[in-house]
C-alpha cells in the first residue's frame, strides 16, 4: 500500500511538472509571437524578434544637456514597426520629460498623437545604454506602420515645447 502510495505521488509531481513545463515556454514567448498588422501595437520592442533591424532612421538628435532622441524601426512578421527612444544621463530629470509616437495616414485623415506615451525613466520600459557609464534610455512601446501610415517620435521637455523627428 505504501509503495503504491509513492509511485501516485511520484506520477502525480511528474505530471504536474510537465504540465507546467508545457505551459512556461508559452506564456514566457507570448511577447515574440507572430505580429499581425495593428496586432502588435503596445508591445514591448525589446521583447520581439525581428527580421530586419531594429535601427534608427531618424537621430539620435540632440535636445541640450545630456538629452537626445530618435525613431526606432523594425520589421517582423513582414510588417514594420516604429518606436521612440529617449536618451539621457541619470539624475538629469529625465521624469520631466515625456517621449511617444505620432502614426497618421498618409493624407494625414486619421492621426493618433501621443503613442506610447512614456516618462523619461519609467519603470518597465528604461535601460541602461550599454558601455555608458549612466546613460539610460526610456523607449515607447512599437507601433505598426504600413505603408499607408507614416510615423515620427516626439519628445516634450519640461516646459511643454515638444521635438519631432521627420515623419517615416
Amino acid at each position: 500500500m505504501k509503495l503504491r502510495s509513492r509511485i501516485g505521488v511520484m506520477f502525480g509531481a511528474l505530471f504536474s511538472a510537465l504540465a507546467l513545463a508545457l505551459m512556461v515556454p508559452a506564456s514566457a514567448s507570448a511577447g515574440v509571437l507572430a505580429c499581425d498588422n495593428f496586432g502588435c501595437d503596445g508591445h514591448d520592442p525589446n521583447i520581439q524578434s525581428w527580421e530586419s533591424g531594429p535601427v534608427s532612421p531618424y537621430g539620435p538628435y540632440q535636445l541640450g544637456n545630456s538629452f537626445l532622441y530618435e525613431m526606432r524601426w523594425g520589421k517582423t512578421d513582414g510588417d514594420q514597426y516604429s518606436w521612440a527612444r529617449l536618451h539621457y544621463i541619470s539624475g538629469s530629470g529625465e521624469q520631466n520629460w515625456n517621449v511617444y509616437v505620432q502614426r497618421c495616414t498618409k493624407d494625414q485623415s486619421t492621426c493618433y498623437w501621443r503613442l506610447g506615451l512614456k516618462q523619461g525613466g519609467a519603470s518597465g520600459w528604461t535601460a541602461k545604454i550599454p558601455g555608458g557609464t549612466n546613460y539610460y534610455w526610456t523607449r515607447t512601446p512599437m507601433y505598426y506602420n504600413p505603408s499607408t501610415h507614416m510615423m515620427r517620435a516626439c519628445v516634450e521637455d519640461p516646459s511643454g515645447d515638444q521635438s519631432c523627428t521627420p515623419w517615416y
